[in-house]
């Protein structure tokens, strides 16, 4: 039988909230330790957990085996030279610009003189946001339909056409907190076709049990 599952929350944030929550690069860094050990300090190495900070570098000496840890370590911020606060107002800009955002206007404004090291932030925030889109997994009912993208021509309609693609896209079906079916996490395929083979094996490839699948009864 299927479940049905509730989706998940995530925390509202916007350009009200955003600047009073990041203020400084305190406020940043205080976040990337709560992040990394939100049950508070854990030693990478040998697990202790008390510290004492080392303020001028910004590192958490291990009281037990001294081991000098750093809350940027292993995440797009590590050994970088730019304020974390500049690197927090770049993603939040990065992601919430439903038309995209200029890098040189985000240079002007974050007042970064080089324009090769905010070039390499937005590649490295672009990287981090796609490594993090491909760890969604579909759950609950998930709802499966195609549709043809490309130019508008003249000649045959529908899956006949020329010059179109097949985009085949799967959508997660959650509940909300009144009980009504609302969507999730998507992803969207380019294909060839959209045959019950092909939507299976892309359905394969995201670990989807079939009998989690609901097809679309709609026409092109």
């Amino acid at each position: 039988m299927h479940v049905k599952l509730n989706k998940p929350t995530y925390e509202d944030m916007n350009l009200l909230k955003f600047p009073k929550e990041f203020d400084s690069e305190d406020d940043c860094w205080d976040w990337l330790f709560g992040t990394r050990w939100p049950e508070g300090f854990c030693c990478p190495r040998c697990g202790h957990s008390e510290y004492t900070l080392l303020e001028e570098r910004r590192l958490c000496l291990c009281r037990a085996c001294r081991y000098q840890a750093s809350v940027t370590a292993g995440t797009i911020f590590h050994k970088t030279k730019t304020p974390l606060l500049k690197w927090f107002w770049l993603i939040y800009r990065m992601a919430t610009s439903k038309t995209g955002v200029s890098i040189a206007e985000m240079r002007r404004e974050l007042k970064i003189k080089d324009y090769k090291t905010i070039w390499a932030m937005a590649h490295k925030i672009r990287k981090g946001m796609a490594d993090r889109d491909s760890h969604y997994r579909l759950a609950g009912l998930v709802e499966v339909d195609e549709s043809l993208f490309g130019p508008s021509s003249s000649g045959k309609p529908g899956r006949g056409a020329e010059r179109k693609s097949v985009v085949i896209v799967a959508v997660s079906t959650w509940v909300n907190s009144s009980g009504k079916e609302e969507p999730g996490f998507a992803h969207a395929f380019v294909t060839q076709d959209a045959s019950a083979d092909t939507i299976e094996a892309l359905l394969n490839r995201l670990t989807v049990p079939l009998n989690e699948v609901k097809p679309l009864l709609t026409s092109l």
